[in-house]
C-alpha cells in the first residue's frame, strides 16, 4: 500500500476530530469523533460503542466517508481532507490493544470509559490547502 504523503500525514497528526458519515439501506448518520492517526496502517483509530447510531451503521455497512478540518479565521488558512474509508471493529486482542494504546497516548482521558475500538482504513484522500496556493489539491489512493 502506498504511503500517505508527508504533508497529509502532518495534517492528520495536527488534528484530532473526524466527521464521518455512514449509511445503510437509506438510513444515514453523521458523527464527530476524536481520533488518533495510525500512520503505520494508513488510517485512524477511534472509540465508539456499537450501540451508537454510527456504530450500528458501520457494523451493517463498513464503507464510510468523512472530513477532517480545522476552524480557520481566514480563507488563506483553509486546509482539510475529504476521504473514503472502511470501518473495522477490532476483535483481535493484539490489534485491538495496539490501536487502543495509540488512542490512549493521544487521548489519555479515554481510560476512564470502556468503549469499542475501531480502525478506519483510508482508501482515498483528497487534501485541500490554501496555505501556499489557493485551493491546492492532492489526491492519495490506497490502490
Amino acid at each position: 500500500m502506498p504511503l500517505i504523503p508527508q504533508d497529509i500525514r502532518t495534517f492528520l497528526h495536527q488534528h484530532h476530530v473526524v466527521s464521518l458519515a455512514c449509511q445503510n439501506e437509506g438510513e444515514m448518520w453523521c458523527a464527530s469523533c476524536f481520533y488518533a492517526f495510525d500512520e503505520q496502517h494508513n488510517g485512524l483509530i477511534l472509540l465508539t460503542d456499537t450501540t451508537t447510531q454510527h456504530g450500528k451503521l458501520m457494523l451493517e455497512n463498513n464503507h464510510i466517508v468523512g472530513t477532517i478540518a480545522g476552524q480557520p479565521q481566514t480563507v488563506r488558512e483553509i486546509e482539510g481532507i475529504q476521504f473514503r474509508a472502511t470501518a473495522q471493529l477490532l476483535h483481535n486482542e493484539k490489534a485491538r490493544q495496539h490501536a487502543l494504546d495509540l488512542y490512549l497516548a493521544r487521548h489519555p482521558i479515554a481510560k476512564l470509559r470502556q468503549s469499542d475500538v475501531w480502525a478506519i482504513h483510508f482508501t482515498y484522500i483528497k487534501h485541500t490547502s490554501n496555505r501556499f496556493l489557493f485551493a491546492q489539491k492532492q489526491i492519495w489512493q490506497a490502490h
